[in-house]
């Protein structure tokens, strides 16, 4: 008995190790359509959205909403741009405003604090390749003067410089610019409020407009809000201390 048991538990590992799951699929289905990514969110009040500790003009996202927009568009492939459809509250004209500036805004922080990172490790970088080029000139050194000692001691000195270096190109620099281009595609969310939801995609012509409009402001990073500026001056100020 415990050996048959045992032998179906096994088959249905098998089994389960065997099954995949069309990825693709599931986001064409939940999330993509035509050449928009949509994200639908259900809220009671103003409040759901913008933390309750706010103050009036520094605005922060309220951390429920953030988990739960974030959650979502990880399964988004980053060359979609996201339509957010905030739904369920009637929202006035300021709020509406604060609402899309503070989106914006947090992300673009986010997008600012990655370019912090990649100007870190290009600085890392340069003294890493110099302190490979002196190994170089240390080992050269070394095997000229017929110093055994110094060319041994520079050759490990050399390859770990070196392959710092190396790690840091290949693998640091392309995950700092695949984050860089995951905030570029949340701070260029495109809000749109509805009172009530309901499941219809937009027509071909406002999703061109929509797409026109979020790549309008990526190649225009001066329209950015005078919030976001500041406060990105004063983390790269922080970061030079």
């Amino acid at each position: 008995m415990t050996h048959n048991k045992s032998r179906r538990l096994k088959k249905n590992l098998k089994s389960f190790s065997k099954k995949e799951v069309d990825v693709a699929k599931y986001v064409r289905d939940f999330y993509v359509d035509n050449g928009l990514a949509y994200i639908s969110c259900n809220v009671d009040d103003y409040y759901d959205v913008i933390d309750d500790y706010s103050v009036d003009g520094y605005e922060w996202l309220n951390e429920g909403f953030v988990r739960f927009l974030e959650s979502n568009a990880m399964y988004v492939p980053t060359e979609y741009p996201i339509v957010l459809e905030i739904c369920g509250h009637h929202f006035n004209r300021k709020e509406k405003d604060v609402i899309i500036e503070t989106i914006s805004d947090y992300y673009a922080l986010e997008q600012g604090d990655v370019q912090l990172n990649i100007e870190k490790m290009a600085r890392r970088n340069w003294v890493r390749a110099g302190l490979s080029v002196l190994g170089i000139f240390l080992m050269w050194l070394g095997n000229k003067t017929s110093i055994s000692f110094l060319s041994e001691a520079t050759l490990v000195f050399f390859w770990f410089a070196f392959w710092d270096l190396c790690e840091s190109l290949i693998f640091e620099r392309k995950d700092l610019f695949e984050e860089k281009t995951d905030a570029a595609q949340m701070a260029n969310i495109k809000v749109i409020f509805k009172e009530v939801y309901y499941d219809a995609p937009v027509s071909e012509e406002k999703e061109q407009e929509i797409i026109a409009e979020i790549f309008e402001d990526v190649e225009e990073p001066g329209k950015d809000s005078e919030a976001a500026g500041s406060l990105f001056d004063r983390l790269k100020g922080e970061n030079n201390e």
